[in-house]
């Protein structure tokens, strides 16, 4: 995980964006909701052994994710966490090359498109 703060902050970008599977959930699944669960693992009243780590990396939780994935723990529940660079400037430029941003509808056909019969 260091190595994406890393390189977040090298390449000057704004932050992440992850999925973070509430692993305890399932615990405690049959007394509370998804919703009340993150919201007392946020306020540290629980500790979820995967959103409490990413919370103390510097994380925040956006929304829950229902059926993220196939995970009993979580009971296939998940939060989209973010992340915001705290040295990001807006005003630089971004190290690299950048492709220009093109629609389908813009884009000439090539040979390699146009197929054959």
């Amino acid at each position: 995980m260091e190595a994406r703060f890393e390189t977040a902050r090298r390449l000057n970008l704004r932050g992440m964006i992850a999925g973070s599977i509430i692993m305890d959930y399932h615990k405690v699944a049959h007394e509370i909701s998804p919703e009340d669960y993150v919201r007392e693992v946020v306020a540290g009243v629980r500790f979820d052994n995967n959103l409490s780590k990413q919370l103390k990396k510097g994380f925040r939780v956006k929304n829950l994710i229902p059926d993220y994935c196939y995970d009993p723990r979580s009971l296939n529940w998940a939060v989209a966490i973010i992340w915001e660079n705290p040295d990001y400037v807006p005003a630089r430029k971004i190290v690299g090359h950048v492709l220009p941003h093109r629609r389908m509808t813009e884009m000439q056909p090539t040979r390699r498109m146009i197929a054959r019969p």
